[in-house]
């Protein structure tokens, strides 16, 4: 569903949570970032669905916790010897290139590790997650995706003068593969 939706408007949604439908007391902020433009809206989300947010798995927590540990290891185990490998330069020249190959390996150890603790995410909290989303924007509008058809169109009455005209997506005719 397409909003037409400028900075400063604010898009209602019912007092149902998006993922369940139950009466919502909380809220799940939906944000999509391009570039240094963030568009962000809140959703409510009853109390179960917020605390199905809160929880993660036992390995997503371990590699959670594990990534800024792991990071600084590995910035200091490559920042070290590319220091002592380059002896031979100015110092000038050293200290950068041996932090500037710390820190990225680093952030390439972090990186991978929160990349795999997000695969690790529960599958009841990726629902409540998925339940609704930012999926495009620019500057004038937004396109929003539910899981929940009734909650979208809901969602399309309570908004009647920013909804944009959808185009009808119609099938294609199949090809003709006879010969």
């Amino acid at each position: 569903m397409t909003l037409r939706v400028r900075p400063g408007e604010t898009v209602r949604f019912p007092a149902e949570c998006v993922a369940c439908g139950q009466p919502a007391r909380e809220r799940l902020s939906l944000h999509k970032r391009r570039g240094q433009v963030t568009r962000r809206v809140d959703a409510p989300l009853c109390a179960d669905c917020a605390r199905q947010l809160a929880r993660r798995s036992g390995q997503e927590e371990r590699l959670l916790r594990l990534s800024w540990p792991a990071a600084a290891l590995t910035a200091v185990a490559l920042a070290l010897p590319a220091a002592l490998a380059l002896s031979g330069v100015g110092w000038w020249l050293r200290l950068p290139i041996a932090v500037g190959l710390g820190l990225a390996g680093g952030a390439f150890i972090r990186w991978a590790l929160v990349r795999r603790a997000a695969a690790a995410e529960l599958p009841e909290r990726r629902a409540v997650r998925q339940a609704a989303q930012i999926v495009d924007f620019t500057w004038r509008d937004m396109t929003l995706a539910f899981t929940n058809h009734a909650m979208a169109d809901r969602v399309r009455a309570l908004n009647p003068g920013l909804v944009v005209d959808e185009p009808a997506v119609e099938a294609a005719p199949p090809a003709d593969t006879t010969n």
